[in-house]
């Protein structure tokens, strides 16, 4: 279950394990799509200190037409806890984690360990509370489709997690994994197998009966009454 201290150290161990990346004496950009004002937002503070507003720029071009990949590391480590914060913008999400995603794996393995550590963090931080500018789904697809990681680990963590919140994140990966493009995948026929099993049922059941609301009390029905359809097939 996700506490502020697992998060705490995950993010300090990626800030730390990106350390040896200082922010460049002078970056390369496109004149055509950064502006001056936009490098200098990145430059006027600590880069734990930098904001959301001041990165989101940076956060869009990255790699494309900013900067090159020792700079992302750079910024990396701020970049991921501001979007695990909620303070950028969710949408930056799979952008992102894609581009971490095509070049992680030749990274020190001192920078593998601390991106999945994060990602961990982050998946137990999103099962706690609902909703999420980046939810169930996404993570999941980030984590299996992007990283390749192994994604039976965090669907016991989800089992194992007995808040409402998650439960919630259930009700609606029972509607919102079917509009996945990666039917033929095999982390996707892991997931399918799991959501048609029993794993789901229990984890909707045992919230129903201690609902907060009427409101979500329907949704977890909702949800269950899918996943008797779906369990059929």
């Amino acid at each position: 279950m996700d506490t502020p201290s697992d998060l705490y150290r995950a993010l300090e161990a990626l800030y730390a394990a990106f350390s040896r990346y200082p922010l460049p004496v002078k970056t390369e950009v496109c004149d055509h799509c950064v502006s001056d004002e936009q490098v200098r937002a990145t430059r006027t503070a600590p880069l734990r200190m930098l904001t959301a507003s001041a990165l989101e720029p940076y956060a869009w071009k990255a790699l494309y037409t900013w900067g090159d990949v020792e700079e992302f590391k750079h910024y990396l480590p701020r970049l991921l806890e501001l979007l695990i914060l909620e303070e950028l913008d969710g949408l930056h999400a799979r952008s992102m984690m894609l581009r971490v995603a095509v070049r992680w794996q030749s990274w020190p393995k001192i920078e593998q360990e601390a991106v999945i550590a994060t990602v961990g963090a982050w998946w137990r931080h999103t099962l706690s509370s609902y909703p999420r500018d980046v939810d169930g789904m996404d993570l999941i697809e980030i984590i299996a489709d992007y990283l390749k990681l192994d994604l039976a680990p965090y669907l016991a963590e989800l089992e194992s997690n007995t808040t409402e919140a998650a439960a919630r994140h259930m009700a609606w990966l029972m509607h919102d994994f079917t509009v996945s493009v990666a039917h033929s995948a095999e982390w996707y026929v892991l997931l399918d197998n799991w959501i048609r099993g029993t794993a789901p049922a229990t984890i909707l059941e045992r919230a129903f009966f201690a609902a907060s609301s009427p409101e979500v009390a329907q949704d977890l029905s909702d949800a269950l009454e899918t996943h008797r359809i779906w369990s059929r097939h």
